[in-house]
């Protein structure tokens, strides 16, 4: 499918903002439909001409409503600024960063705003069958090539999104056209990053916690073995090995860990889905990195059970030192201890 790209201002009686503009032939992208929930207006009026889609973050910022008239400006190529009346016909959902400052015209609006031929796109979407995700960038490079041998000038391979490429297409000593072949991947790439930055802070503070975890457990494990001196002197007495006492120190903390660990996660699980059912809103500024416009914790039985594990053998690794310790105890030393 082909859409097409703008960068424009849009205009309403009481307010304006800076929005990327998609064009689209809404008729060719059935899937487009899909991905997207209207709280007001009908997305299939999109096949008219002078019409725009926005999200309800939009709306509210430039307090339209379905039926009320949008003006859009935008700089053309030629250094001149064009303007289009279009009026609101469907309002979505927010996704967050995606939709932040997105809209969508038909593709014919956009080319009258920018005086484009009606031959004229900003951008070919090859859309591919799930068992190639994972072999986008040989197919890019294979995309590449085949334009190349077929007389397209392109552009060197750029693993970033379009807009950050208008500088350096500014500075080349070129005139005409060139194709420029990206991946999805690419175009994300800030979002990844961004992604990217906060696993790492998550990293970091899960490794904290886990150091709390662990002082507390050796210390807790001290303390058990202070108070138990006398028995286990008394046990190593009747002939239990030192191997013995040492898994009897580890067994219960490993026993405490697992009760612990459910138990939290039972909890935490509990906690998730009553905060999802209070439907807590987030501020716009929230909504760009969660994709959301209310709080909700997503549960997945796999991190959870990994979780519980993760911690349980940490809590037994923790306990070691000190059971081993425990263990070595002479078993007269032990009996005569007090305190």
């Amino acid at each position: 499918v082909q859409r097409g790209r703008g960068w424009a201002k849009a205009i309403s009686e009481t307010g304006s903002m800076q929005v990327g503009i998609g064009g689209i032939d809404i008729r060719d992208e059935p899937a487009f439909k899909q991905v997207l929930r209207i709280i007001s207006g009908r997305i299939d009026d999109l096949e008219q001409p002078g019409t725009v889609l926005i999200f309800d973050n939009q709306a509210e910022k430039l307090d339209v409503k379905v039926g009320d008239a949008v003006t859009v400006s935008a700089p053309t190529t030629r250094g001149a600024n064009n303007t289009i009346d279009l009026r609101v016909v469907a309002i979505a959902k927010g996704i967050g960063l995606l939709s932040s400052w997105n809209v969508f015209i038909p593709s014919q609006s956009l080319r009258a705003l920018y005086q484009l031929n009606p031959d004229a796109t900003g951008a070919i979407h090859v859309h591919l069958k799930p068992q190639y995700a994972d072999k986008l960038g040989p197919l890019a490079a294979r995309l590449r090539t085949a334009l190349e041998g077929a007389g397209f000038r392109v552009m060197q391979a750029d693993a970033r999104p379009f807009w950050m490429k208008f500088e350096t297409v500014n500075r080349e000593d070129w005139t005409g056209q060139k194709v420029d072949v990206t991946t999805w991947e690419d175009e994300l790439s800030m979002m990844t990053k961004l992604l990217g930055a906060l696993q790492w802070i998550t990293g970091l503070l899960i490794t904290v916690l886990l150091a709390i975890v662990v002082i507390g457990i050796m210390n807790t494990m001290w303390i058990a073995i202070r108070e138990r001196t006398r028995e286990i002197g008394t046990l190593r007495a009747i002939g239990m090995q030192r191997t013995g006492v040492m898994w009897l120190f580890l067994l219960e903390s490993l026993l405490l860990g697992v009760i612990g660990t459910v138990v939290g996660a039972l909890f935490g699980i509990a906690v998730s889905f009553g905060l999802n059912a209070l439907q807590i809103p987030v501020p716009l500024s929230a909504q760009i990195i969660l994709m959301s416009d209310h709080l909700h914790l997503v549960v997945h039985p796999s991190d959870v059970i990994r979780g519980v594990i993760t911690i349980t053998l940490i809590t037994g690794l923790a306990a070691l030192y000190p059971a081993l310790r425990a263990a070595r105890l002479r078993p007269v030393t032990a009996m005569q201890h007090f305190g």
